[in-house]
């Protein structure tokens, strides 16, 4: 019976080995809760006011335009998400699929003396 463990435990750890990364030393990736567009646009229409009708229509609009831009391979500096790079892309099974290395620092609140945007002359 104790030769039976051994063999169990021989084969949960080769499947433990076959199973872990190259680069064994990280530490495991723990998977956490996963926003939706729905939880995306309930926490927008919060911190604006704005009604949830239009504040949709606004988020979706805006992950598209990132969407687009990462489709192009255009690198994105956002204040609030931080700078974000493509550092692979591979197409399978007709999806394109990209590992981004996001690069953020200190959160900074804009204390609203700080424009949104460039004041645009009309000519």
């Amino acid at each position: 019976m104790v030769a039976k463990s051994k063999s169990t435990a021989a084969k949960t750890t080769a499947a433990a080995d076959a199973e872990r990364p190259a680069d064994a030393g990280a530490p495991p990736r723990v998977k956490g809760p996963t926003m939706k567009i729905k939880d995306l646009v309930d926490q927008v229409t919060s911190a604006t006011g704005g009604k949830k009708k239009d504040v949709k229509g606004l988020v979706e609009a805006t992950l598209t335009a990132l969407g687009d831009a990462l489709t192009r391979g255009e690198d994105l500096n956002l204040p609030g998400l931080g700078r974000t790079r493509i550092a692979r892309t591979t197409e399978r099974d007709g999806a394109s699929m990209m590992t981004l290395k996001v690069r953020r620092g200190a959160h900074r609140k804009k204390d609203g003396t700080e424009p949104l945007a460039d004041d645009e002359v009309d000519g």
